[in-house]
């Protein structure tokens, strides 16, 4: 029989009431950030409460199917802001993320499959660890899995229920009070409903323990019967674990803004009696499939995963599909989108082919005036500084380096009316290379040297293939016209492959190949 806590909760409303549902900015060291709070409604400075250092927290996947392009958009889009907050900032950014390795779906998956959850869980929680690698998204400094910590979970539900903060339902499940903390809804701005439950004293009350319904069904002991921990509980007991009563960013995909991370808070603010656990809710907007309204969901089974669509794309590709758009933004996954990608990378890769050419004498000496080129650059630092302080505008910043390359290449292309063969003004030409590229290495992109093979679009079979067919038909030639310079250049060719582990055979009709090394 549940009990009426009736004084319970106007203790804990007095406690409470005071900060509703207002966020309040932390006391500690200005960044000069401007993020977006979804609390304040509005771009708010980014404080810390330690000097150059953060702490950073990231729902993690729950492992029970293949990761898909809308997990890949939310964590590479996380990654390149923490990026930027390490390399452009300078802050000491320490970052965790969990892994829910127990869950309804894991266990129904199970069931589905005949495997055990701790087979499936191992398997895509390896998948999920090599796509992240593949998508060059940096590892967090602390990974940590929701079964090997159920004791800390438990630990942190005995408080809650102490504190007269939960109780045990009908069901002999754990549910949180939401009525014992009037600042629930802040994250979502709710006008809560209370409706009686059969199993709980409300519907909006949510499970910290599931009690197990099956002997089949995987659990754990604890002070109320065997069972699990329910979702929400899971991310506020092991981010309390590592960053105890407080975190400056809190991470993830907009869809788990509610109920998932307005649950977290209010456990947490209840748990550690703070009118505010986290101090920033970061929230990556929606990727959804070009023509389809609904946002990429394994629910809706219209996902791409990630491997197909890196046999069509590169990471770099992806990653400046999700840099040319607000973090905020939800995102039209499709060939538009792509090719828009495309070609913003192959424009910075076009400027490193004539700043490579340029600076190795290539190229006849330009119309530049250094000067200029070196004011445009001074410019475009203190915009991308400012750009990446307005809520990180990544789009911006690819915009001024646009512009800063365009210049400069056009400079660079121009030329003079005498015949000098070699370059000028070397040292600025680099300068700005160097910047542009060094930028482009903060966000994340393996680009800079313009000769950078990416393996993801290369065949090299088929280069070889077709290479060593052109030096075939020169051959040919050679023999028909007897043209001793055309075999010259056959040899030197075959003679170059050798050196770089490519062996040629010359045959009555054709040519082959194989790798030596």
């Amino acid at each position: 029989m549940l009990r009426s806590r009736i004084g319970a909760r106007l203790s804990k409303t007095m406690q409470f009431c005071k900060y509703s549902q207002q966020w309040h900015q932390p006391t500690g060291y200005e960044t000069g950030i401007q993020v977006y709070n979804c609390i304040a409604r509005s771009n708010v400075p980014l404080v810390l409460k330690n000097k150059h250092i953060a702490t950073w927290y990231t729902c993690g996947p729950t492992v029970y199917d293949s990761s898909h392009l809308g997990h890949a958009s939310c964590y590479v889009k996380l990654d390149i802001i923490q990026r930027i907050m390490r390399d452009h900032f300078k802050i000491n950014l320490v970052t965790a993320m969990n892994i829910t390795d127990i869950d309804d779906k894991i266990i129904k998956r199970s069931h589905e499959s005949g495997r055990s959850w701790q087979e499936l869980t191992k398997l895509y929680e390896t998948e999920f660890w090599n796509d992240m690698k593949r998508l060059h998204v940096i590892e967090p400094n602390v990974k940590i899995r929701v079964t090997e910590n159920i004791p800390h979970i438990v630990a942190f539900i005995k408080k809650l229920i102490a504190n007269k903060l939960a109780y045990i339902g009908r069901d002999k499940s754990i549910y949180f009070d939401v009525n014992s903390y009037p600042g629930y809804g802040k994250l979502q701005r709710l006008n809560i409903e209370q409706v009686s439950h059969e199993l709980k004293e409300s519907t909006i009350d949510f499970a910290l323990w599931k009690a197990q319904k099956a002997s089949n069904e995987p659990s754990w002991s604890s002070p109320w019967g065997d069972g699990r921990p329910g979702w929400h509980i899971e991310c506020s007991a092991l981010a309390s674990m590592i960053f105890g009563n407080g975190i400056d960013i809190h991470a993830g995909g907009l869809d788990l803004k509610f109920p998932h991370h307005e649950n977290e808070e209010a456990q947490s603010c209840a748990f550690h009696e703070t009118p505010q656990w986290v101090n920033y809710w970061l929230h990556t907007g929606h990727l959804s499939i070009a023509g389809q309204s609904e946002k990429m969901s394994k629910s809706l089974k219209n996902t791409i995963s990630i491997d197909e669509m890196l046999q069509s794309y590169s990471s770099d590709e992806f990653r400046m599909a999700c840099i040319l758009s607000n973090y905020r933004n939800s995102v039209e996954y499709g060939d538009k989108m792509m090719n828009t990608a495309h070609g913003t990378l192959k424009r910075f890769h076009e400027f490193n082919v004539n700043v490579e050419a340029y600076l190795k004498g290539r190229k006849r000496g330009a119309l530049i005036d250094s000067n200029e080129i070196l004011a445009l650059l001074s410019k475009s630092k203190l915009l991308i500084d400012q750009h990446l302080k307005d809520d990180f505008n990544t789009a911006r910043c690819i915009g001024v380096l646009i512009e800063l390359s365009s210049a400069v290449s056009k400079s660079i292309n121009s030329t003079t009316e005498n015949e000098q063969t070699f370059a000028s003004n070397l040292d600025t030409i680099a300068a700005v290379r160097n910047f542009v590229n060094c930028n482009l290495q903060m966000f994340g992109f393996e680009i800079g040297d313009a000769t950078h093979i990416d393996d993801n679009n290369l065949d090299l079979s088929s280069l070889l293939e077709d290479l060593v067919k052109t030096r075939s038909d020169m051959r040919q030639r050679a023999m028909e016209t007897k043209n001793k310079e055309m075999f010259r250049v056959c040899d030197e060719l075959r003679d170059c492959l050798k050196r770089n582990g490519v062996e040629l055979k010359d045959h009555y009709q054709g040519s082959t190949w194989n790798f030596t090394k």
